[in-house]
């Protein structure tokens, strides 16, 4: 299959585009870098993204039969709102239409576990785990631009409805090689619990992608994506009451490790769970 993916050198991305590769399909990298170091396989186009005539451009080159759209500023704090909400909003419209109108058939896009707006100071879900039903609204930046992407994807939906689109709301992605940073945590767990604790290996953002591109479905579908488990030594239960003010709200088939983000859906439609975990290293200290 003929996929573009964009934001393909980023944190993310990178691990698409080698597990797309890895599959056999031909994959076509649209990113503003492409740092050699990566040695990522496939093609590479340079498009700024926020541009619609260069997106419409690139893929009339490449005609995709898929696109696995990644780019993004994410960044959900330390510069500008504006900058933030109107590069990630600009981009998705103009990639999604894009894709909508030239009759791509699988349309995969990133959004985020901030969409969900339950990572806003002090918000907590109905319950846990938590699936894609519960959903407050959020005053960050980042937060609703990444919702915003689900909102042009309902729309588009209808323009387009022999095209299949997925969102995926991706959790706080850590690198392979970057699994060190969670002993700090470990020490001061408040570092973490804006997500309740939660990641996902970017590896597995890859195997994601892959499966929602290879599945079937139709519409639009949102789902959660993270790692099994907690990025944690200490069980959720403990760290939930302790640090929002006593919460208790956990289903009775809850048992630690396991994250706050219930990811059933994903695996309802496309057969993904989650491969990785930091537990699995021999150097997790």
């Amino acid at each position: 299959m003929r996929v573009v993916v964009t934001g393909g050198s980023g944190k993310a991305g990178q691990w698409v585009v080698r597990e797309l590769a890895a599959a056999g399909h031909e994959v076509t990298n649209l990113d503003l870098v492409n740092p050699p170091e990566l040695d990522l396989p496939g093609a590479f186009c340079r498009v700024p993204l926020t541009d619609a005539g260069r997106v419409y451009d690139a893929l009339l080159q490449f005609r995709p039969e898929a696109v696995a759209h990644l780019a993004a500023n994410p960044a959900p704090s330390g510069q500008a709102r504006i900058d933030v909400f109107d590069n990630n909003v600009l981009s998705a419209h103009n990639v999604l239409q894009a894709a909508g109108d030239l009759g791509v058939r699988r349309v995969v896009y990133a959004s985020s576990e901030m969409a969900t707006g339950l990572l806003t100071d002090g918000v907590v879900p109905g319950r846990i785990p938590f699936d894609e039903s519960d959903r407050r609204p959020s005053p960050n930046a980042y937060a609703l631009s990444k919702y915003i992407s689900e909102v042009i994807a309902d729309s588009l939906a209808l323009a387009h409805p022999d095209t299949a689109w997925v969102g995926l709301r991706i959790n706080n992605v850590i690198p392979p090689d970057d699994y060190g940073r969670f002993r700090a945590e470990w020490d001061d767990p408040a570092r973490s619990k804006g997500n309740f604790w939660s990641y996902i290996d970017a590896r597995d953002v890859g195997t994601a992608y892959r499966a929602a591109v290879e599945g079937e479905s139709t519409g639009h579908e949102v789902c959660l994506i993270a790692a099994a488990d907690t990025r944690a030594k200490r069980g959720l239960r403990e760290l939930m009451a302790e640090h929002y003010d006593g919460y208790d709200r956990f289903a009775a088939d809850y048992q630690d490790p396991q994250s706050a983000f219930d990811c059933r859906r994903m695996r309802e439609l496309f057969g993904w769970t989650p491969s990785y975990s930091w537990r699995d290293r021999d150097d997790r200290g």
